[in-house]
């Protein structure tokens, strides 16, 4: 598979964890929601850096290279970045804590801030 296939197929794969959010977030599943959510920001930034020939092994990585490789080189709001390390610490706590404090306005910001992650990325 080209690298340019592997970009289109994650870009698919994010848009679809984007349809996901918002199925769950209809749903009521608020914390799941917002799990989606952070994973098509997250797969929209594995895209780009590789894109850039970068490929990291952990989330942290991942976020820490999409920040050298776009944000610093101003090609990506600074601002609209902080939405997935932000949401990154959501992820976690929807995913592994037995209680979450994830509520219906934070799931549906979380939709709108990965919607203007994903436009900027384009």
């Amino acid at each position: 598979m080209s690298e340019i296939d592997e970009i289109t197929a994650l870009l698919k794969k994010a848009n679809d964890k984007l349809i996901s959010s918002k199925l769950l977030y209809e749903g009521e599943q608020y914390a799941s929601s917002v799990s989606a959510s952070y994973y098509a920001m997250f797969i929209t930034a594995k895209a780009l850096l590789i894109s850039k020939n970068s490929r990291p092994k952990s989330h942290n990585g991942l976020i820490s290279e999409f920040g050298l490789h776009f944000v610093k080189e101003d090609t990506f709001n600074s601002e609209t970045f902080k939405y997935l390390s932000r949401t990154q610490s959501l992820r976690e706590e929807a995913d592994y804590d037995a209680f979450d404090d994830i509520t219906k306005s934070i799931a549906r910001l979380k939709i709108n801030q990965t919607e203007e992650f994903m436009k900027e990325s384009k």
